[in-house]
């Protein structure tokens, strides 16, 4: 066993830097998703959306459209194959979108310290350093270097200091490393034929595993070179997973094994209880697609369920239960701390850790243990312009709330909020209509039309600082008129 002094979400996250596409594919009925990934997706339109922290629902990036790609770490490449960078000034939710200079067909972006990207020819960039750090919106080639398929990186470590090497799969099947300075580039002995890639660990075309170490003692130097050794006890293996400290693989009659580190104990006192043999797990079969998320264990089977066990425990026997946590799955995408699935009917659902809205479902319960639908991503035109929303439309019950300025303004009211008695006032000065006045208690959700009480289906409410009123009644009562189209999931205001 080893003490960590590493926070639990740094232990078992999954890196955000690494983001495997999926695209809608294998459901029953028509959706507007084309990709998703744990905090974004992309519509068939080519709308960019996103969640988590000041987003708690899908969140339409406004300013860019035609997006055809993107990696989940604000990189996103539009249909002319230009690549872009989204920003948020956090704690605002104000977005920049900057141009990226010298990445064009991008295939996929690594992130590890430096930004690598790598191009449909195998090409590889990297962002270019600067006085200030890394620069993610100016690259230059890597020499060297050609014909990568993918990359990744491992992190070598003893009690005292760290290395960090990348590691390349080329088109030719052969594994070849630098280290981070990427001065200079070695193939590894005997890694030949090989499929995938995860950090430490290399899948060959025969279904052997391939392994080279990241843990040494105090008084280990190093080595200059990668060497990798066969997993002897794993054999006609197809797909291999891989986060900090655990590993798992699929072999070909569909069946997991697991090998690494379970964890115990909370926050800096962290134990690692390895497990240097890989396990078969037997108490799940038809494996399609598995991860380590949290202190759990999420597996996809091939008849479309989801379930889960813990590693919070020291041992992981071989007959460990799972648990049914949904069905009807055609895939899943997972953060570090929660997984996003969707559906055979394309609707997305998220589980896991809720703590900065990463499930997308309007809420910022810490823990959600039973699958909640993330909500749908819906667009507002006015006058048949796209409305920028600083957070997304949140709909409770079937009635659409939205940001307090988010589009009042736009109708011509004057929006004031009285921040000690949590009063919201909506005002249109009387011009080519009557003069109003909506007032809002958002902590009661008691509302008035020029002082008189309204009643309300459902109450105007505040989440996580921001104050939400209903679409519909206000827009309506400043005089303009309403149209839910379904079929686009947007909402048309018409302002004469």
């Amino acid at each position: 066993m080893r003490k960590s002094a590493i926070a639990l979400s740094f232990i078992v996250g999954i890196s955000l830097a690494v983001h495997a596409r999926v695209a809608f594919a294998d459901t029953s009925s028509s959706s507007d998703i084309a990709t998703y990934h744990a905090d974004s997706l992309i519509k068939k339109d080519g709308s960019y959306w996103v969640w988590g922290w000041q987003r708690p629902v899908p969140t339409q990036i406004s300013e860019v459209s035609d997006v055809a790609d993107s990696w989940g770490n604000g990189y996103f490449q539009k249909k002319d194959q230009s690549v872009w960078l989204w920003q948020s000034a956090y704690p605002t939710p104000t977005v920049k979108i900057l141009p990226v200079q010298g990445l064009s067909h991008i295939v996929d972006v690594y992130e590890n310290g430096r930004t690598l990207a790598w191009d449909t020819e195998g090409k590889v960039y990297t962002s270019v350093k600067t006085n200030d750090g890394w620069d993610r919106t100016h690259f230059e080639q890597v020499e060297g270097i050609d014909h990568v398929a993918e990359i990744k990186g491992t992190y070598e470590y003893n009690d005292k200091k760290g290395n960090l090497r990348f590691i390349f799969l080329k088109q030719d099947g052969t594994v070849w490393y630098a280290n981070e300075t990427l001065q200079s580039f070695a193939p590894v002995p005997s890694l030949e034929h090989v499929t995938q890639i995860e950090d430490n660990i290399a899948l060959k075309e025969d279904g052997t595993v391939w392994t080279w170490p990241e843990k040494y003692s105090e008084t280990e130097e190093f080595p200059s070179a990668v060497t990798a050794t066969p997993i002897k006890s794993l054999s006609n293996i197809k797909s291999i997973k891989h986060d900090h400290y655990s590993s798992l693989a699929i072999d070909n009659q569909q069946r997991l094994w697991f090998w690494g580190a379970t964890i115990t104990g909370v926050s800096d006192f962290t134990t690692l209880n390895e497990h240097q043999d890989p396990i078969l797990l037997k108490g799940v079969n038809n494996v399609q697609d598995a991860s380590i998320v949290e202190r759990s264990l999420v597996v996809l089977t091939s008849d479309h369920r989801v379930y889960m066990t813990s590693i919070g425990q020291v041992d992981m026997p071989s007959d460990i239960s799972f648990s049914l946590v949904a069905s009807d799955v055609a895939s899943i995408q997972n953060g570090p701390r929660h997984i996003i699935m969707q559906k055979t009917d394309g609707s997305l659902w998220g589980w896991g850790i809720n703590k900065n809205a990463e499930l997308g479902n309007g809420s910022y319960e810490f823990m959600v243990r039973e699958p909640v639908p993330v909500q749908k991503p819906i667009s507002i035109f006015l006058n048949g312009e796209n409305v920028g929303l600083t957070s997304g439309v949140i709909t409770k019950n079937n009635q659409n709330f939205v940001p307090l300025r988010s589009v009042f303004e736009k109708l011509g009211a004057e929006i004031t909020f009285d921040e000690k008695n949590k009063v919201a006032t909506v005002t249109r000065k009387g011009k080519d209509q009557p003069s109003l006045t909506i007032r809002v208690n958002v902590k009661t959700g008691d509302t008035t039309l020029d002082n008189v009480p309204v009643k309300l289906e459902n109450k105007p409410f505040n989440l996580n600082g921001t104050v939400y009123l209903p679409l519909r009644f206000i827009s309506e009562k400043l005089g303009a008129t309403v149209e839910w189209i379904a079929a686009d999931e947007r909402i048309a205001i018409t302002m004469k």
